[in-house]
């Protein structure tokens, strides 16, 4: 009990800190709209295939990867796999509701239906393991145990359990808001919720902001490239890599659940009705990355920035990061009375940027009534 208030309040500081915040890292928009000269968008599955296999079912929002290397999707009451032949019925039609699946480290399918966890047995019907403490739960795949995590909107309190083997499972901790998605991460995990994916490490039970998108971008979904250590996260229409300090906007075309795939993104859109292979990551992140060290250092920094600096930035279509950056990194003299950021607002110049902006303010009046004590 002491550590799920703990981790409560922990979550609902970070929330108050984060909510108007864009990336944490430097998130490169401005240059990933529309010349993805590396990057290479293939259609596995779309609306119009749907059609003409005259499939009008909803599939749920989970997606895996085979042992074969094929996509699993469902249905709720009926799995598939999608691969070169097209998208084929595996095993029976459930009775009962599939809410989520995932696969065990022994490539065992594990699902939830109703409040269940059930296992696919050899005749491809699930067969039940033991009942779960509550209904709508999802499922996610651990190197060595699985966890299952509330995923119902009505509850105040949403809980995240760790399953291990034999079947014995206990409580990690709780949250406020609904779990969204569940990856282990170099000894700790990361999941998110809401706008904000948090790391979470079990030994030392820290709790950290990993990354934070504004206050209306609900991420969907994480990955991890572990050849690379690159981790993605997606919402319904973006997707983002980020590794060590750096980030990059991959795509504003597609999002939704994503896996990685050899050397590409698996991208399934369930309400939209796709699923998208994206190759050509590694060269397209690389070039975003290396534009935006080079227009970082090309920007001439004024002896004092103040509002029609950050204006005329805007103006020129710099990115978030590399003006937060300059702001972070000159001497500032910014009026921010509420006429003058409700201005800022309507000159298009982001929540983010404000921020930043009062945050260097802050920063130099305290220096400068040091001084002034001293």
């Amino acid at each position: 009990m002491v550590r799920t208030i703990k981790i409560l309040s922990r979550i609902n500081a970070f929330r108050k800190v984060f909510a108007s915040l864009f990336l944490t890292f430097s998130v490169l928009s401005v240059y990933c709209s529309v010349k993805n000269d590396s990057l290479r968008f293939e259609v596995l599955l779309n609306s119009k295939m749907l059609k003409e296999i005259q499939m009008n079912e909803k599939f749920i929002s989970s997606l895996e990867i085979t042992s074969s290397r094929l996509i699993l999707l469902s249905t709720t009451n009926q799995f598939y796999v999608l691969g070169w032949g097209g998208l084929k019925p595996i095993g029976v039609k459930n009775t009962g509701l599939i809410r989520s699946f995932a696969f065990t480290s022994d490539n065992l399918l594990m699902a939830i239906q109703n409040n269940e966890l059930c296992g696919m047995d050899k005749l491809g019907s699930l067969s039940k393991i033991y009942h779960l403490p509550n209904e709508e739960m999802g499922i996610s795949a651990g190197k060595y145990v699985m966890y299952v995590y509330d995923h119902n909107k009505e509850k105040t309190k949403q809980s995240l359990y760790l399953i291990s083997h034999g079947g014995r499972y206990s409580k990690l901790f709780e949250i406020p808001t609904t779990f969204n998605s569940i990856v282990e991460y170099n000894n700790s995990l990361l999941f998110a919720t809401e706008n904000t994916v948090f790391r979470f490490d079990p030994k030392s039970k820290e709790l950290k902001v990993f990354v934070a998108l504004p206050k209306n971008e609900i991420i969907k979904s994480t990955a991890i490239d572990t050849s690379s250590n690159r981790i993605y996260f997606s919402t319904d229409r973006m997707i983002y890599a980020i590794k060590d300090s750096s980030a990059a906007l991959v795509t504003d075309k597609f999002g939704g659940i994503i896996r990685f795939l050899d050397d590409g993104l698996i991208v399934f859109n369930p309400d939209k009705k796709y699923v998208i292979r994206i190759v050509g990551l590694e060269d397209k992140i690389a070039s975003t990355i290396q534009e935006l060290k080079t227009a970082a250092n090309d920007k001439q920094i004024p002896d004092a920035l103040i509002n029609t600096t950050i204006i005329d930035m805007v103006k020129q279509k710099l990115s978030d990061g590399i003006i937060i950056n300059m702001i972070n990194r000159s001497t500032v003299n910014f009026n921010l009375s509420i006429d003058s950021m409700i201005y800022l607002s309507s000159q298009n110049v982001s929540s983010a940027i404000i921020m930043a902006m009062k945050n260097a303010m802050n920063s130099k009046i305290s220096k400068e009534s040091n001084k002034t004590n001293h």
